[in-house]
């Protein structure tokens, strides 16, 4: 086995034993979403492993093609969408690549020659709640007449039957020259297989997400600060939107039913608060600790070096690519987390709790970038 499978396999058994440090002892119980998700990662065969590993990465793809003239385009996206964008761009930087960015609109107006590379801005957006725009952006850039099209490491979520039917919209007019498609943890990675993408043409890859190509010299460079701070704080992140996991009390690994993590900290959610990229990256950097159930905010506390534990959104992906790229970091997997307690903010009539001045002296208080 070579040295990349080996690295995905031990990575994939870290995160199995992660957390029970931190909870108490399991009760035995029958299998629930997260040993669902687990069988699932399962059923990649060791063939498809290492055929995942042999497959080309991202920067191998840009060095190849450092020649051509590329478009970064992206989907539409939250701060973290951004963290993912600003690491394709920096690897790009990095390698030399001539490169212009754009969002939708701006792409449909761009000319391109037969010499053109796309490379399409991964993240979470293939899936049945997001705008649709991932898939918007791919049947753009497969009907362009180009050398190459490459679809950044990607999560699917949805059931199998309306990724079929969306993807086959999506994949209805295929001219470019060539084209990959990555995926960023080994679920979709074996969708892409099950969705017969290479009856498309395509080439199924694994790569880890791009904003894990950033460095804490980069982070700090777009907070704007000259050294990485101590930590104010130890924050909580929990989602606030469509991808709120179900419940908590959530089927561990092993199949049984472990009590939530209930940290302590400031409980806010980064997307909501912050007004900028790089106010929501200096939340983050000024955190001592970060216990949170969105990717990124683990992602961004993992290339920042910050002790981080991660719990499960809606569907597999928080613990997906934590078993293929965050656990290695150091990163650790908890089944549920509970907001921390806050007794006497709760005890505030919620006129006063939702009042803009109360809400930005809590944060001052707390020691929380304001901007």
């Amino acid at each position: 086995m070579d040295s990349e499978a080996r690295h995905w396999l031990d990575s994939r058994n870290q995160a199995e034993s992660i957390g029970s440090r931190h909870v108490k002892p399991a009760v035995p119980q029958g299998p629930g979403p997260a040993a669902e998700a687990d069988a699932a990662v399962n059923e990649a065969t060791v063939a498809e492993r290492r055929v995942a590993a042999a497959s080309p990465k991202i920067r191998q793809i840009f060095e190849r093609h450092r020649d051509r003239p590329w478009v970064l385009l992206r989907p539409l996206g939250n701060w973290g969408d951004h963290l993912i964008f600003a690491g394709a761009e920096r690897m790009a930087d990095a390698l030399g690549l001539q490169w212009t960015s754009c969002e939708t609109p701006e792409f449909q107006a761009l000319s391109t020659t037969p010499e053109h590379c796309i490379y399409l801005q991964g993240g979470g957006g293939y899936n049945s709640w997001c705008s649709g725009r991932a898939f918007v952006n791919l049947e753009l850039a497969l009907a362009r007449p180009v050398r190459l099209v490459v679809q950044g490491p990607v999560s699917f979520g949805g059931s199998h039957e309306w990724l079929a039917k969306r993807l086959q919209s999506a994949l209805s007019r295929i001219n470019c020259r060539d084209w990959f498609f990555f995926a960023r943890e080994a679920i979709t990675y074996g969708l892409l297989h099950e969705l017969a993408l290479p009856d498309y043409g395509a080439r199924p890859c694994l790569d880890h997400d791009t904003a894990l190509a950033l460095t804490p010299g980069d982070l700090l460079d777009i907070a704007g600060l000259e050294s990485m701070p101590g930590g104010n704080y130890d924050l909580v992140v929990l989602r606030e939107d469509n991808e709120v996991p179900g419940s908590t009390g959530s089927s561990g690994a092993s199949g049984a039913v472990t009590p939530a993590l209930v940290p302590a900290g400031i409980s806010l959610d980064p997307a909501f608060v912050a007004n900028t990229f790089g106010h929501w990256v200096r939340i983050h950097l000024h955190a001592r600790t970060i216990t949170t159930n969105r990717l990124h905010s683990a992602v961004i506390g993992a290339a920042a070096g910050k002790r981080v534990f991660i719990g499960p959104g809606s569907y597999h992906k928080n613990k997906s690519v934590c078993q293929y790229s965050l656990a290695s970091r150091g990163v650790q997997w908890v089944d549920a987390i509970e907001p921390p307690a806050a007794p006497l903010w709760n005890l505030l009539p919620p006129r006063i709790r939702d009042s803009y001045k109360i809400g930005r002296l809590r944060l001052a208080l707390h020691g929380v970038p304001l901007r």
